[in-house]
């Protein structure tokens, strides 16, 4: 399948879900046009300006209203909210932990006093950024996540399944047991026990090797949101869309 035809695909789909939003009078791109393109950004990964300069030298003609590229970052963050409408919807069983991303590199911790990300440990280094946690179902969907600084321990993000303890149990690694805490919906697995947890870490190999979120470079918090909002729905759109392995091999650059 062609990139383009992939890019026309995934906007039909993206217009069908976001149909009765009104285009604003002024505006010059539709709203599932803005999270199109918002989608491919994140599917794309590494920096924003070279994304754009990609999108625009070849598929120009998809998208000819294409504002600057200040201009079109800002609508990214003012539409990131539509992205929540793709998430997916909880099941029986789920499953749930963090995967760090790094802002910045260690030696320039501190630099600045505005510094989005904290020191923290992922995968047994030390990295400057922010911990996002991600639930996903028994079918590898992205049902809800949360972020905070690396800095956090692993059961600070409980609350993301245990919003959910009515519906489903979420399985998890040790990481997540907090003392004096009652398990609730938690099922906290032993290293080598339910294999099938171990879905959770096709999906984050595949955050690194194909989304490239392991080094982001936002660094203001409401940017950095709207990438994870984008990458929750992305993920699961081309999921839908059929084999996800070959479906990512055309975002490449």
């Amino acid at each position: 399948m062609p990139t383009e035809d992939l890019i026309i695909g995934l906007l039909c789909i993206i217009d069908a879900e976001l149909g009765p939003v009104k285009k604003h009078s002024q505006a010059k791109l539709y709203p599932c046009e803005v999270v199109t393109l918002m989608l491919l950004f994140a599917a794309k990964g590494g920096r924003y300006r070279a994304f754009y300069r990609w999108v625009l030298y070849n598929y120009r003609q998809l998208f000819p209203n294409a504002p600057h590229y200040s201009r079109l970052l800002r609508l990214f963050r003012t539409h990131a909210h539509y992205c929540d409408q793709f998430l997916a919807s909880v099941s029986t069983m789920s499953i749930i932990d963090t995967y760090g991303i790094e802002l910045i590199h260690p030696r320039r911790e501190g630099r600045s006093d505005e510094q989005l990300g904290r020191k923290g440990k992922s995968n047994g280094r030390w990295i400057v950024g922010v911990k996002w946690a991600i639930l996903i179902n028994q079918r590898g969907e992205i049902v809800d996540w949360c972020w905070d600084t690396a800095n956090e321990h692993d059961n600070t993000f409980r609350e993301l399944a245990l919003a959910y303890k009515d519906e489903t149990i979420a399985f998890s690694d040790l990481g997540f047991r907090k003392q004096g805490a009652a398990a609730e919906n938690f099922h906290y697995c032993q290293k080598g026990e339910w294999n099938d947890r171990y879905l959770i870490e096709t999906v984050l190999s595949w955050m690194t090797e194909k989304f490239h979120l392991k080094h982001v470079y936002h660094r203001v918090d409401e940017y950095l949101e709207m990438r994870l909002r984008a990458v929750a729905a992305v993920f699961n759109i081309l999921l839908k869309m059929g084999n996800y392995s070959y479906t990512m091999t055309w975002f490449e650059l």
